[in-house]
């Protein structure tokens, strides 16, 4: 039998202010699953993403209202996971 447990603390949800974009991040500690597992958590379930900041065009409306996401471990078994959402009004 195998256990796995996700702890996950909020650390930002919504829009910052009126008019502004929506930003979401999120740390994340799992010791029963590995990186791979934890990322498409993140973008699959916890808060749904497609694109890396990377992959984001700033000059293609179906790409930037799409909004994008970072995913980068910052220490054993933690994760950060930050996605932003542009204002549509």
């Amino acid at each position: 039998m195998r256990e796995m447990n996700i702890s996950i603390k909020v650390l930002k949800e919504g829009q910052p202010r009126p008019y502004a974009d929506s930003e979401y991040e999120y740390e994340i500690e799992s010791k029963g699953l590995g990186e791979y597992d934890i990322k498409s958590f993140c973008t699959k379930i916890l808060k749904p993403c497609h694109q890396t900041i990377k992959e984001w065009d700033k000059d293609s409306a179906g790409s930037y209202f799409g909004g994008y996401y970072e995913f980068y471990n910052v220490g054993e078994y933690k994760y950060r996971y930050y996605v932003k959402k542009p204002y549509t009004g």
